[in-house]
């Protein structure tokens, strides 16, 4: 994990876990960290929250059995949905690594505010609310509405995913 990435996640986790900021104003704080570039800013926003949402539901109790994702989807130029190892998107690894050391030392606000944006924990939640078994269920990965395929098929470095649930 370079140095970069590392401290963008920190401060993306700063900007999305404050529940003051307003969707806009999430937008425009991103961008602006990240150096005005547009889809960056949207892997940070869109893939930042999956990698929280990630690590909460693999502490949820009633989840021990469930199957965890190993993969988000993302479309190519036709629209076609494509899968790809979690381990190719380093946002996601980062990500993963700050919501483990997040879980356990806080702060709790920050990482709910985060998490709280996470497709995979509301999906969760919904299966709960509607009063359903999670024991040997398999969660779908996240998919990414404003990311091409072609962000991750040019390449971007695989990374080592980290073990989810510690």
């Amino acid at each position: 994990m370079t140095d970069r990435i590392t401290t963008l996640i920190q401060s993306t986790i700063a900007i999305l876990g404050n529940p003051e900021l307003t969707p806009d104003e999430i937008e425009t704080q991103v961008l602006a960290l990240a150096g005005g570039d547009a889809m960056l800013a949207r892997r940070l926003i869109d893939v930042v929250p999956e990698g929280f949402g990630l690590v909460l539901v693999s502490h949820i109790k009633s989840a021990e059995t469930m199957q965890l994702p190993t993969e988000f989807a993302v479309q190519d130029a036709a629209g076609e949905w494509m899968g790809f190892p979690f381990a190719r998107e380093p946002i996601f690894i980062a990500a993963v690594l700050a919501a483990q050391a997040m879980f356990h030392t806080g702060p709790r606000l920050a990482f709910q505010t985060v998490t709280d944006r996470s497709a995979l924990l509301n999906t969760v939640n919904d299966a709960l609310n509607q009063g359903g078994s999670l024991e040997g269920a398999t969660l779908g990965g996240p998919s990414f509405l404003g990311i091409p395929a072609a962000v991750y098929a040019d390449g971007l470095p695989v990374a080592a995913a980290p073990p989810v649930g510690q």
